[in-house]
């Protein structure tokens, strides 16, 4: 095995490092995606009662407590909740566009990992085939064909163990991905529906505060 591993030369050391990037960054994000979620219609009904009885600062200590994008975004909005409207819904939009960064980090390095590992076993396999065929005696079929056949097999698993790390390596980036951009319709969702919140909040107080016509 170690005679094997040293005939595929570097590129299998390549190989393996971006493989070990990859595994990274897939524990990595999967660790973040579970500590950051969060129900967002059980967050946003715990703040709808305190922001309909004008409780802001306790709604806002509620949204700083909780770990996550959608806690921050939520946040944002609170902290500044006697701006009108449309400018509510601006800081919603724009705190989220700062949380996209954070949710979608290591993400497209874990799709290069899994972009260039195969391409690092062919480009391995072809120079391992062209430094064999440069050996003596091989154009003119001195070779033993055993020796033939192991250094074929060599060249070749450089290939395959570049397509074996490549593949799970790009569904999980295709699941990562997926992952993030759920998260990012909901932490988005969430900082509209407080703004919508605290707009029908203002309504209703403003509805009770007229005196009643005869």
């Amino acid at each position: 095995m170690l005679e094997t591993i040293s005939a595929m030369g570097p590129m299998f050391w390549l190989i393996l490092i971006f493989a070990a990037i990859g595994l990274a960054v897939v524990a990595e994000r999967l660790f973040y995606y579970h500590r950051v979620n969060i129900n967002s219609e059980d967050f946003l009904r715990g703040l709808t009662s305190l922001i309909r009885s004008g409780q802001y600062a306790e709604a806002l200590h509620e949204a700083r407590q909780l770990p996550g994008p959608m806690a921050r975004v939520v946040e944002s909005v609170l902290a500044r909740h006697k701006l009108n409207r449309q400018e509510l819904r601006e800081i919603a939009m724009g705190a989220a566009e700062l949380e996209v960064y954070r949710i979608e980090r290591h993400v497209r390095l874990l799709q290069m990992a899994a972009t260039v590992m195969p391409l690092l076993g062919i480009l391995g396999t072809l120079l391992a085939l062209m430094d064999f065929y440069e050996s003596p005696g091989v154009i003119d079929g001195a070779a033993a064909p055993p020796a033939v056949a192991e250094t074929i097999q060599q060249a070749l698993l450089l290939s395959a163990i570049g397509l074996a790390f490549a593949i799970p390596a790009y569904i999980f980036y295709m699941y990562l991905a997926s992952r993030a951009r759920k998260i990012i319709n909901n932490v988005e969702r969430a900082g509209l529906e407080c703004v919508y919140i605290i707009s029908d909040a203002r309504m209703n107080a403003a509805e009770g505060d007229q005196p009643a016509q005869e």
